[in-house]
């Protein structure tokens, strides 16, 4: 019997899409500072990735607000930093976030986005 582990899109819980949406986010330790934008990588229902200009330490709560053409108004989640990569030495990083207790909310725009991905019609 093999103890190794999936590999490739099966180990993953949820699928990734890769969308460009906009976000706004923020460290929640640090709610004084502004908002910085970004543009999605890719998301799913577990979480994203996107690039920013400053690093963050793994484990950093973030405020998101997502940005789709699914609703007239953006979905805010709160999001953990499980992993950063500097994709540009000293000036972008690649942020991965697990989304916590994502509410009912964003999990029904991301059910359309899985839709509308899947029926390729985006």
């Amino acid at each position: 019997m093999s103890t190794q582990q999936p590999q490739g899109a099966e180990r993953r819980q949820f699928a990734r899409i890769k969308k460009n949406y906009i976000i706004r986010f923020i460290d929640k330790n640090s709610p004084s500072q502004n908002y910085e934008v970004s543009q999605i990588e890719n998301i799913s229902k577990g979480g994203l990735c996107f690039s920013a200009r400053a690093p963050f330490k793994e484990g950093v709560k973030l405020a998101i607000e997502v940005h789709t053409p699914f609703l007239s108004q953006s979905v805010l989640v709160d999001g953990e930093v499980l992993h950063v990569r500097e994709k540009i030495k000293g000036m972008v990083y690649e942020i991965r976030v697990r989304f916590i207790d994502a509410p009912s909310a964003v999990l029904a725009v991301l059910d359309k986005i899985e839709q509308y991905h899947n029926s390729g019609k985006l």
